[in-house]
């Protein structure tokens, strides 16, 4: 089938090549129609540019303080322009005009893709305080993101009212808070990548301290 999509890899660019290349992105994403919701906004990635650049400016005259501030605001920039050509990917579901109106440069050519599995081993154990849980599930594969939900309540037919959607790249153990001790909490958990979403995991629950 054919593989179009935005690429990414900007950790690899050089800085004057990540200056330019995310400066083009910002203002192409501010003209185009197709992208009105991007993940991270447009704040966040015109903040994280201002501050990269500012530092490669600073990096230039010397200094390991500037150059260990340019290279972490590197990744910070690199990391939010990878996020988003996920987003750029999914709403543009391989159409070239959408594409390329993102600013994103573009790989073009015929390549099998996989919908990723079901995140096996969901879990949830006893949290760091009253209130909290822990929660993970086994990786699926590499460049991979998870949407994972909790359920603190049922509805009359005794299924759970799932809560909103939230999305993370780590499938290693993490802690969520708020629960009310005593009641039981419910997960599930999925899989995507730019060729789909997997089903929701297994359900299971845990009775919150």
């Amino acid at each position: 089938m054919k593989y179009i999509r935005a690429k990414a890899g900007f950790i690899r660019y050089a800085d004057d090549a990540l200056v330019v290349a995310a400066s083009r992105i910002i203002k192409c994403l501010k003209d185009s129609p197709y992208f009105t919701e991007p993940t991270p906004s447009l704040a966040e990635l015109e903040a994280s540019y201002a501050e990269y650049y500012d530092n490669v400016l600073q990096a230039k005259g010397g200094g390991l303080r500037y150059i260990s501030a340019r290279r972490e605001s590197k990744r910070r920039l690199a990391t939010q322009l990878q996020q988003l050509a996920f987003y750029i990917n999914l709403v543009s579901d391989g159409d070239l005009v959408k594409l390329y109106s993102s600013g994103f440069p573009v790989l073009d050519k015929k390549r099998k893709g996989h919908h990723p599995s079901t995140p096996e081993g969901p879990y949830l154990l006893d949290g760091r305080v009253s209130g909290e849980v822990a929660f993970g599930f086994k990786p699926v594969g590499r460049d991979m993101l998870y949407d994972y939900c909790f359920a603190s309540a049922l509805d009359k037919k005794e299924n759970p009212i799932w809560e909103d959607i939230q999305t993370t790249s780590r499938s290693f153990r993490s802690y969520a808070g708020g629960f009310e001790p005593g009641r039981y909490v419910y997960f599930k958990v999925r899989a995507k990548n730019k060729h789909g979403v997997s089903d929701w995991s297994m359900v299971v629950m845990l009775m919150v301290r």
